[in-house]
């Protein structure tokens, strides 16, 4: 396997329509990275540029220790996953897998071992003698994954492959292509707009906005240390709350809004003096609210349930506060009910505070 380093990344179209605006992206030898992002953010034609199917307009990109700008896709060592599962229906499934590995001349014996062991892997084994058409949604995808496992690429590239899927079968596929990456410890670029196959699947994760990196790293850290709004309401589901709050003008240990007020920690009183701002943008995740006063500083909302959503252990809570709309996740056993007016609240570490210019995050600098 190999790493991929992008480095300036571009893609112009005609007209000046910038689609990708100088990428700086290394993906480790073995790493499985996930680009994440809004449709038409530049995503899937950053992973086109690395396989060779869209020309770059500027910057490099790099397989292994080559760069391979001007190499045809045949010979960048990859294999390409599509949303569409692109079989040949009156191709049985061995002959699916072992297609491309017939076109290059491989012998025989060789084929059926890497047709048979791919199909060990992804539990294929007793549909070899059937046709795409006798397979489910899900069996078929596996079926494109194995087409790639039996080439033994430097690198897997994968263009949104689950969207086909109903919500189950994306839930299962999505498990079994995180453990053939455990079992293969393959290279693996993963393009999707769902963030939440990003957050299960992927070591790291790269957040692209109107062609443009907005922040790379684990799930964990994307989460927990967003480095911008953007950031913060892409990742997480339900997205993150976004209030514009004033800072109190006595003393600034406060920051206030009708029905809502936020009592600054000295962290956080520091940021916001060093800013020099009246006001600023506080984020709060549905998660990280609670029923009841804070016990100390931290966030506190006064609002009237609009809509309760049953989830089994938990409920979905669609609030009103002054007019703005607050969701929450709270215990089923708080039996709420439309039209209650609660205080949820909220610690101080898990309210983050944006500058309202630049919309960069205030709580992670």
């Amino acid at each position: 396997m190999s790493r991929v380093v992008l480095k300036d990344l571009t893609k112009r179209y005609a007209g000046g329509n910038l689609a990708v605006d100088r990428l700086n992206l290394e993906v480790g030898d073995g790493e499985f990275v996930c680009l994440v992002g809004p449709s038409g953010c530049g995503k899937t034609t950053a992973l086109r540029m690395i396989a060779g199917l869209e020309d770059i307009s500027g910057g490099q990109v790099m397989i292994g220790d080559k760069v391979v700008n001007l190499l045809p896709p045949r010979d960048r060592d990859i294999a390409l996953v599509f949303q569409s599962y692109a079989l040949y229906p009156h191709m049985s499934v061995f002959d699916n897998m072992a297609f491309g590995l017939k076109l290059r001349k491989t012998p025989k014996p060789e084929i059926n071992s890497a047709v048979r062991e791919a199909a060990r892997i992804l539990d294929l084994e007793r549909y070899l003698d059937r046709k795409p058409g006798q397979l489910s949604g899900g069996q078929r995808q596996r079926v494109a994954l194995g087409r790639a496992i039996v080439r033994e690429p430097a690198v897997f590239l994968m263009d949104e492959p689950l969207s086909n899927l109903d919500a189950k079968l994306r839930v299962q596929t999505r498990a079994e292509i995180a453990r053939l990456h455990q079992r293969l410890q393959a290279t693996m670029i993963y393009v999707t707009h769902d963030q939440v196959e990003a957050m299960t699947m992927a070591n790291r994760i790269a957040v692209i906005n109107e062609g443009v990196l907005q922040q790379a790293g684990t799930p964990k850290e994307l989460y927990e240390q967003p480095c911008n709004r953007f950031v913060a309401g892409f990742i997480g589901s339900p997205s993150m709350n976004f209030m514009e709050l004033k800072l109190e003008q006595d003393g600034g240990s406060r920051l206030v809004g009708d029905g809502i007020q936020v009592v600054l920690d000295d962290a956080q009183r520091a940021r916001l003096r060093n800013l020099g701002v009246e006001a600023t943008t506080v984020g709060f995740r549905p998660e990280h609210l609670h029923l009841g006063e804070p016990a100390g500083p931290g966030l506190r909302i006064s609002a009237s349930v609009d809509v309760v959503e049953f989830l089994g252990s938990d409920e979905l809570i669609h609030a009103v506060s002054a007019g703005r709309d607050v969701v929450a996740i709270v215990e089923a056993d708080a039996q709420l009910a439309v039209g209650d007016t609660v205080i949820l609240s909220a610690a101080p570490r898990h309210v983050y505070l944006f500058n309202p210019q630049t919309e960069l995050s205030l709580s992670t600098s």
